[in-house]
């Protein structure tokens, strides 16, 4: 099954960098899985802790597991399109370092992908827990209107609604979502990437929660603010550039509707979501801030703090941990 003249049903892809805290715990998280005929590839970004070391036991171990080692840092995004283009299989999916898939994980998501041919992705049940495992709430991960046969509906819900963008990493149809990669390096990135592969198909889901996602302190969402900091985390080339990812997102929403080969009707109906989405969800700030940001990137983690605590948190952990609060 190590053997790679076998081509596996899944193709996980880890990309990590400086992950050793907990990062054996998510490859053991893999390689527990229930369906057996998966490949792990592990793409180390430069990391300067334990990492490597941890990646190339399990590799010694595990005819499943590769591993590749960058010389240098490239940022997150192009970590992400790496493990895609190096992993095998008619399935695909990205497993964060930080992580854990529940041992039915995979072997489910497959089972409602093989039912459901017209379906690009499939997201299980949601578990957010904190630095020590401990549970802090459970999302059922499905976006009405994802799933539905309407392109057009599906694109509105993914560009429209606050989401935390988990969807993501449910277990991917290779064949579909391949023309919507590489991603671009930006903060903003997962959305777009999101709402490109929802013309190509339905989002279905698995009630069941088996997937654990962990919130801590080391979190990009919770340790990078600064504007400059977080364009660099995302692509090492945007070091000393100017970013502008909000605009660089709304951007990719105008391509994926020219290059999705829609008819024309669901052509228009896409666009006229494009002209709603400046009136919603403080598009029009986020834009202003996205340039205001060039010039004084702390601009935008103060814009960000101040929406998250007078209107609402962003999607995610930060939604129950916010609701613990006395």
């Amino acid at each position: 099954m190590g053997s790679l003249s076998h081509v596996p049903v899944v193709g996980v892809g880890m990309p990590v960098y400086n992950g050793e805290r907990y990062l054996a715990n998510a490859i053991e998280s893999v390689l527990c899985q229930t369906m057996p005929d998966f490949e792990v590839v592990i793409s180390d970004n430069a990391s300067t802790d334990r990492t490597e070391q941890i990646c190339r036991q399990y590799a010694a171990a595990d005819a499943r597991v590769r591993y590749v080692r960058s010389d240098v840092n490239l940022g997150a995004l192009p970590n992400f399109n790496r493990v895609f283009e190096l992993a095998r299989g008619r399935y695909f999916k990205w497993a964060a370092h930080d992580d854990a898939l529940k041992p039915e994980f995979l072997r489910r998501c497959v089972e409602a992908l093989d039912a459901a041919p017209d379906a690009v992705l499939c997201q299980t049940g949601v578990e957010y827990i904190d630095e020590s495992g401990a549970l802090l709430g459970l999302h059922r991960h499905h976006l009405a209107g994802s799933d539905s046969t309407d392109a057009a509906t599906r694109f509105g819900t993914l560009v429209l609604r606050p989401h935390d963008c988990y969807a993501q990493m449910g277990v991917l149809r290779r064949s579909l979502v391949a023309p919507a990669l590489p991603m671009g390096g930006y903060h903003g990135a997962d959305r777009a990437f999101l709402a490109r592969i929802a013309l190509a198909g339905r989002f279905i889901s698995v009630p069941e929660p088996l997937l654990e996602v962990r919130d801590h302190a080391e979190r990009y969402s919770r340790a990078q603010h600064n504007l400059r900091d977080r364009a660099t985390w995302y692509d090492a080339r945007n070091k000393g550039r100017r970013s502008f990812p909000v605009w660089r997102m709304y951007g990719s929403y105008w391509r994926s509707i020219a290059d999705a080969g829609l008819s024309s009707g669901t052509r228009f109906r896409a666009a006229v979501t494009l002209l709603r989405w400046w009136f919603l969800n403080f598009n029009v700030f986020r834009m202003v801030v996205d340039i205001a940001g060039s010039v004084v990137p702390e601009v935008v983690d103060v814009a960000e703090r101040l929406k998250q605590s007078v209107f609402s948190p962003a999607p995610g952990p930060g939604e129950f941990r916010k609701s613990r609060k006395p």
